[in-house]
């Protein structure tokens, strides 16, 4: 599962939980002020030492899949007619 970093309002604590990606935290079980979700050192680490966006990043990947998934499915396109 993956690690999530939080704030807290009220008692300004950073808390990291491991949780399931479906779940949102809400409320600081410590002091029950309101938690704001943070991004992560990996992510803080990534966004400072690249002149890239995170989301140019993450498009680039996905254009980068799609493709390879449509070489894919020509190749096995072109196998099953052989």
């Amino acid at each position: 599962m993956p690690r999530y970093a939080y704030h807290c309002d009220k008692c300004d604590n950073i808390l990291e939980i491991v949780h399931s990606i479906k779940e949102k935290l809400e409320i600081c079980e410590e002091c029950t002020g309101a938690l704001t979700r943070i991004p992560s050192e990996t992510f803080i680490k990534f966004a400072s030492t690249t002149r890239h966006k995170v989301g140019d990043v993450v498009n680039s990947h996905i254009e980068e899949s799609r493709k390879e998934l449509k070489e894919r499915q020509q190749k096995i396109g072109a196998e099953e007619y052989k």
